[in-house]
This record gives C-alpha cells, sequence and structure tokens, in this order.
C-alpha cells in the first residue's frame, strides 16, 4: 500500500498534508483541485464528497470555510485516509463507508441535505444516474460539482442549471445548480 500525500491549497488549513493510502482511488491534481474553488469563488454550508477517497474535496471546502463535511468512501484504503486526515487536521468530519447509493439513501433517512455535493466517481461509473440520485439530498439553490474525464461532456438535466463546464488537463468540470 503505497502512501500519496497532498496539500490543502488554501483557508485554515493552507498548507496542511492530507495523505492518501488507496490504489483504488485517484486523487484530483491540484492544479483541478484549485480550479473548482476558483470556479466556486465561496463554500460555506454542509458539504459532501460521496466518492471521497482522501477527502481532499471535502477538507478542502472546510479548509475554505463550510460549516461541516461528510466523507464517504467504501474503499477500506479510502476510510483509513480519511480518518488519519480527519484526526490530523482535527476536522470532526463525518465519515461513512458506503457504497453510493446506500449513503444516499442514509442521508435522505437522517433528513440531512447538503449545499455542495463532489462527485467524484471511478471513470467507469455513469454521471448522469449518480447526479439524479443525490439531487433529493441537495438544498434549495445547492451546487453539484462533478469531475468527469474530458472526453465526456456535461448532461443536461432537467432539475439543475449547468454553471460551469470547464476542461483542465485530462479532466472535465461541471459545477450545478438547484
Amino acid at each position: 500500500m503505497k502512501q500519496v500525500k497532498l496539500k490543502l491549497i488554501a483557508g485554515k488549513y493552507k498548507g496542511k498534508t492530507l495523505v492518501s493510502y488507496s490504489e483504488d482511488t485517484r486523487e484530483s491534481a491540484q492544479i483541478v483541485k484549485g480550479a473548482v474553488f476558483n470556479m466556486l469563488f465561496e463554500v460555506n454550508g454542509r458539504v459532501l464528497d460521496l466518492f471521497a477517497g482522501s477527502g481532499a474535496y471535502g477538507f478542502e471546502a472546510l479548509s475554505r470555510g463550510a460549516s461541516a463535511i461528510y466523507l464517504n468512501d467504501q474503499h477500506p484504503h479510502a476510510i483509513k485516509s480519511l480518518k488519519a486526515n480527519n484526526q490530523a487536521l482535527e476536522a470532526n468530519a463525518v465519515i461513512t463507508a458506503f457504497e453510493y447509493k446506500d449513503a444516499i439513501r442514509y442521508y435522505e433517512r437522517q433528513s440531512i441535505r447538503f449545499d455542495y455535493i463532489f462527485l467524484d466517481p471511478p471513470y467507469a461509473f455513469e454521471i448522469m444516474p449518480i447526479i439524479e440520485a443525490v439531487i433529493p439530498i441537495l438544498n434549495e439553490n445547492g451546487k453539484i460539482i462533478i469531475e468527469i474525464e474530458k472526453k465526456n461532456s456535461c448532461p443536461e438535466l432537467a432539475d439543475l442549471t449547468l454553471l460551469k463546464d470547464r476542461v483542465h488537463g485530462i479532466k472535465r468540470i461541471g459545477i450545478y445548480q438547484k
């Protein structure tokens, strides 16, 4: 199991290091993560990182002003990374280890809604059904941020407005608002 180190790039945890122990997940490049947060301008409210890996998106959101973060991943090495990073930052993140559909059902049953939902699933997953599945747990005016391969396009959705569609290297970033 290799260990990858990542840095938080802004806010109260700027320069702090995150670790990733998972070879099953791919981490977003610093430049892509920076571009995402530049497009968002500010982050406040409750955040869900549904395919969290090391939690880079969630911890960066917390560093930049989110009031609470929820991190989910089903891979044991990702959960180890999330717990280590949460402890190192003393972040009080809520960490769950569900398959993504079970995580969504869990948050629905708990009546937990989010202002920002980050979706960076494995490339083999189709993004459209995932976006549609999280809409019920997204607050009014909430945002969904997707990271997909650049060869794919951001899908059109009736319930959401596509605010941003940008390519950064090999990735495409889409930001939707409810």
